[in-house]
């Protein structure tokens, strides 16, 4: 782009550039225009008046925050409950590795018996 002049491949990538900076704007512009749609047809089916909009707003709120607080209350119990549970675990590795032994040692001493017969 010296001097001020573009090949035609530059002016053909600006343009495709340019086309899909349009073509973002375009969808993101239909999406808010569809969501805002359903949203206020949604309200004027429950019932709700425009003006209730902001005590709607407020309820939204507070319920997303309480199911917030509850979502992680659960996540701790779980959290809780799975360390209670690990050291479970590694006693019973440990009491397996053990069984293990012990039957490896019973094979060995029940063919030490039948060799001495």
């Amino acid at each position: 782009m010296l001097g001020g002049e573009q090949t035609m491949e530059e002016k053909s990538m600006l343009n495709l550039l340019e086309e899909g900076f349009n073509l973002g704007l375009g969808v993101a512009s239909v999406a808010y225009n569809k969501v805002d749609e359903l949203v206020k047809t949604t309200l004027d089916k429950v019932g709700v008046k425009p003006e209730e909009n902001g005590d709607l707003k407020d309820r939204l709120v507070n319920e997303g925050k309480a199911a917030r607080e509850r979502i992680a209350q659960a996540a701790k119990n779980t959290s809780a409950k799975l360390s209670d549970f690990m050291p479970l675990s590694a006693k019973l590795d440990t009491i397996l590795e053990k069984l293990e032994k012990l039957e490896a040692e019973v094979a060995e001493m029940k063919k030490g018996e039948k060799t001495e017969e």
